[in-house]
């Protein structure tokens, strides 16, 4: 396989000094100005810097966004935070956030030429059926997490572990598929198309020439596909002009993006500022909650270190299929694939742990202020869209469903039918005194439950259930409407 660049380093040299807090890479022209306090936040989300205080910041804004949000937010990545092996982030970082992913990708795929995107359509296709299942793996995890935080659930280690494994496994084949097809690209690059990635990437902005207009298209994919096959791309872009260290910078929210911040956008449209959540949302806590959140950081640190050095392992085997290909191992691949994803399980339940904390131990005034914290944000319009009311609720119901189902064999009470009886009224359910109060009320009504779910201990002092409530106004209209019409 020709390199475009062969420069080489140890990759866990380098991840070592990556979890120091050591920056190593080039320093592009577009690199912010230091002195912009704003721009050293997003400098440090790019970095792959692991410090203290870049890890505090990580965790506080994910508690933040996981706290003052709902399950739907969690449902939400980025495109490309499957198989994030290639030196997207590095790019982003070197260029002072100037590369910009779509249009790269649009450019790469508009100067290829059909044979190329042959290439790259058949990785897209193969990896379908795998990332199809990476979500669905994601989605048992993000269950876990949540019945955590909601209902108080033990979380299972064993569990999440095997998860966790099958989850960082099926993003391999992913990451597999796609190091193949960048590796066969390479191979058929001409001079004129290598001089123009490599234009692109001293400068990206000047890949818009190519990368603004219309959307990659294909005969042979969907609408969903054809958006991979832009993040193809733009990732074999990364790879194939970047250099091997380039690979090991991850975002500052990784391991662990199971809590809803990449959900969290400001009400203008652009990014949120991870640097600037982190900060207001430390003002809000207590001196004690912000010891359970350094404790947490130095509980995770060790794991986080062992992490990025299973995934430097990774990024060897992935780059032998551009060097030498005979030497890759697919089974070893796959066996480092699953230490780090049970590496990613540990890091999630810490920090699932300590939100859970914090939340039990916030006070009406701090949940009002970091609430209103929240409203300075919104959730992707696009996601709202693709929600009706009734699947939200049904989504939600999910973690009702951890505790109340058939009468008798689950925590709580059934709830179908709770408009049609009484408050606490379930005759072979036993409730507790501060339920029981309220069983002269009547039948539950919307505004009742809408009182209840916002904060249980409030309607019902001294209610020995563990849930904790539902802060967003809209996921309890969600789902009191899911059981109104269920």
């Amino acid at each position: 396989m020709k390199n475009i660049f062969t420069k080489a380093v140890s990759s866990v040299l380098f991840s070592s000094l990556l979890c120091c807090g050591l920056a190593l890479g080039e320093k592009g022209k577009n690199k912010p100005d230091k002195k912009d306090k704003s721009d050293e936040w997003s400098s440090s989300e790019y970095s792959g810097i692991r410090t203290h205080k870049n890890l505090r910041a990580a965790m506080l804004s994910k508690g933040f966004s996981w706290l003052s949000g709902s399950p739907a937010d969690n449902e939400k990545l980025s495109i490309g935070k499957n198989a994030q092996f290639f030196g997207f982030v590095a790019l982003r970082g070197e260029s002072g956030r100037a590369a910009n992913r779509g249009i790269l990708g649009r450019a790469f795929f508009a100067i290829s030429d059909d044979k190329q995107k042959e290439i790259l359509t058949k990785a897209v296709l193969a990896e379908d059926e795998p990332l199809k299942n990476w979500w669905k793996t994601r989605e048992t995890i993000l269950r876990i997490f949540e019945n955590h935080l909601y209902n108080g659930e033990p979380i299972d280690e064993e569990k999440t572990i095997k998860a966790g494994k099958e989850f960082c496994k099926l993003g391999g084949i992913v990451a597999i598929h796609e190091a193949r097809a960048y590796a066969a690209l390479e191979d058929t690059l001409t001079e004129d198309q290598l001089r123009k990635i490599k234009a692109w990437r001293i400068d990206p902005e000047t890949a818009q020439e190519f990368g603004d207009g219309g959307r990659v298209e294909s005969d042979k994919l969907t609408r969903e596909q054809a958006k991979q096959l832009e993040d193809l791309f733009a990732k074999a872009f990364s790879w194939l002009t970047g250099k091997p260290e380039d690979n090991l910078v991850i975002p500052l929210g990784q391991p662990a993006q199971f809590f809803g911040f990449v959900a969290v956008r400001h009400q203008s449209g652009h990014a949120a500022s991870r640097g600037k959540i982190a900060k207001s949302f430390r003002d809000i806590l207590s001196a004690s909650q912000l010891k359970m959140v350094d404790a947490a950081i130095a509980e995770q640190i060790p794991v986080v270190n062992n992490f990025t050095d299973e995934r430097a392992k990774f990024l060897d085997q992935l780059e032998l299929l551009r060097t030498d290909a005979d030497k890759f191992d697919e089974a070893l691949a796959l066996e480092i694939a699953e230490k780090m994803g049970a590496l990613e399980a540990e890091a999630g339940w810490i920090e699932a742990k300590v939100y859970r904390k914090i939340r039990e131990s916030m006070s009406d005034e701090q949940t009002k202020l970091m609430m209103k914290l929240r409203g300075d944000y919104v959730l992707d319009d696009k996601q709202v869209e693709a929600l009706t009311l009734n699947q939200r609720g049904e989504q939600l119901a999910i973690l009702c469903s951890a505790c109340h189902g058939a009468t008798g064999a689950m925590a709580g009470p059934e709830l179908e039918g709770m408009f049609d009886r009484p408050i606490a009224s379930v005759d072979t359910y036993e409730y507790s005194s501060a339920m029981k109060k309220h069983s002269a009320d009547g039948p539950w009504t919307a505004e009742k439950l809408d009182e209840f779910l916002a904060n249980p201990k409030a309607f019902a002092p001294g209610t020995k259930m563990e849930f904790q409530g539902l802060l967003n106004a809209e996921d309890r209209k969600a789902i009191i409407n899911y059981y109104k019409v269920k």
